[in-house]
């Protein structure tokens, strides 16, 4: 048993449902998300870059935007980015639990890196946001000489913060991204457990490198999206009162969206080849076919929009790119299932047993033949005095010591004496019965 198999329990049967549910739901919230972060941060770096090589300032506006928006907030990044990875990770090490692969050590890692990676990117986000008040202060014209000192000192000190977080956060959550990747791609093929014993294993795998680059084609496609919802449709759209400024984020974003969103299909197709023919079923095959069509509608939504040059179309774009990745997550997921179902069955039984040691059979108490006379007879009957039926004194001579014959007297009861009403049946199990035809036996000899 490995460190984290001490961590969590072994799902049984059941639970192993609602645990693919639970990962449906988490990737489908994490997937996109962090592919914007990732993309986002991407490129608000890129156009940053792009701004200080043309001195073009709309390409540095454009820069402090997207990280804005995309970056969303740092309550954001802990509700949908880090909580469902935690998630993710925590219900890898039950289904995986007792394999002895690297996987789950490896998820662990890339929690912790995805960690302080948006540590970083939220500080490159601060700091962009106060270098382009610093900008709107400039280009206001401060004739305060000394204020205007302190300003080009602070602005120099954020433009090394933003450059140092900014790039630091990009590459810790690239190498995160890539961690998280490896892990789950080795975990959903049991082929490759027997030879990922360590990290290496991960970076030397072709199918990790092919599943991280399709995410990274499809952080960029949705990052697109994203621009394009909240610049012109969540709210209503920011003002954007430069119309030079309105046609670049358009041109940008619709001709990054779409080249991004091509490419899916190709890799969607690719992510087949290398799955193992054991995680092949019916639901594996519809939702990929789902993801297929979701993608030529955000593909002819995108086409709408540069042939119209109209924006209606943006909130259609991104919901159906986050529906896209809902589609994706439970495809993979089903592949997930179906590739280690010979490992969950083990699980599941190892489950059961863990059951059993904790609530351990208790022995059968004892029937108290007195116990159920004092509860159940004593209203009735007693032994010399009549009351509702006949004492015991003169009913159970004729039953000698026939515990058998009493018993079955006691636990289906008719009618014998006339003179006194017919005795209800007690609902008695026969061991029961056995047990009172005992005691009164007994005690009734001992008179």
């Amino acid at each position: 048993m490995n460190f984290f198999d001490q961590l969590v329990i072994p799902p049984s049967s059941e639970q192993s449902l609602l645990l693919n549910l639970i990962q449906i739901i988490s990737f489908t919230i994490f997937y996109p998300f962090t592919g914007m972060i990732l993309g986002g941060t991407l490129l608000s770096l890129y156009f940053r870059s792009k701004a200080k090589k043309t001195g073009n300032n709309l390409y540095m506006k454009f820069s402090n935007d997207i990280i804005k928006y995309l970056a969303i907030s740092r309550n954001a990044g802990f509700g949908l980015g880090i909580l469902p990875v935690i998630s993710i990770t925590i219900v890898y090490a039950q289904f995986l639990y007792s394999s002895n692969i690297i996987s789950v050590g490896v998820l662990f890692l890339s929690v912790l890196m995805f960690i302080i990676s948006y540590t970083f990117i939220y500080r490159y986000k601060s700091s962009a946001e106060t270098d382009s008040v610093i900008s709107e202060i400039k280009n206001a014209g401060v004739d305060d000489k000394k204020l205007t000192e302190d300003v080009v000192s602070f602005e120099e000190n954020i433009k090394t913060e933003v450059s140092s977080s900014g790039n630091s956060g990009l590459w810790l959550l690239i190498l995160s991204v890539f961690l998280f990747i490896g892990g789950t791609t080795i975990a959903s093929n049991m082929n490759y457990w027997a030879d990922a014993k360590t990290v290496f294993s991960v970076f030397i795998n072709t199918s990790v490198w092919l599943n991280f680059i399709y995410f990274f084609v499809t952080s960029l496609a949705i990052s697109g999206g994203a621009i394009l919802f909240f610049f012109f449709s969540w709210q209503g759209g920011i003002k954007i009162e430069n119309n030079e400024y309105k046609d670049l984020v358009l041109k940008h974003s619709v001709n990054i969206a779409l080249f991004f969103s091509l490419l899916q299909p190709l890799f969607l197709f690719l992510s087949f080849l290398i799955l193992p023919t054991e995680s092949y079923s019916s639901s594996v095959f519809i939702f990929a076919g789902l993801a297929f069509i979701s993608i030529l509608f955000v593909c002819n939504f995108l086409y709408a929009i540069i042939r119209n040059s109209d924006v209606k179309f943006a909130g259609w774009v991104f919901a159906v790119m986050l529906l896209t990745f809902m589609f994706v997550s439970a495809k993979n997921q089903y592949a997930f299932s179906n590739a280690i179902k010979p490992h969950t069955l083990v699980v599941n039984a190892k489950a059961d047993e863990k059951l059993k040691e904790m609530m351990p059979k208790k022995e059968a108490a004892e029937v108290s033949g007195e116990d159920i006379y004092k509860s159940r007879c004593a209203a009735c009957h007693k032994f010399d005095t009549k009351l509702v039926g006949p004492p015991y004194q003169e009913t159970l001579p004729k039953y000698g010591d026939d515990v058998k014959k009493l018993a079955g007297f006691i636990y289906n009861p008719v009618k014998v004496n006339p003179e006194y009403p017919a005795m209800p049946n007690q609902g008695l199990k026969m061991k029961e019965a056995e047990a009172v035809a005992k005691y009164l036996l007994e005690k009734y000899k001992n008179k």
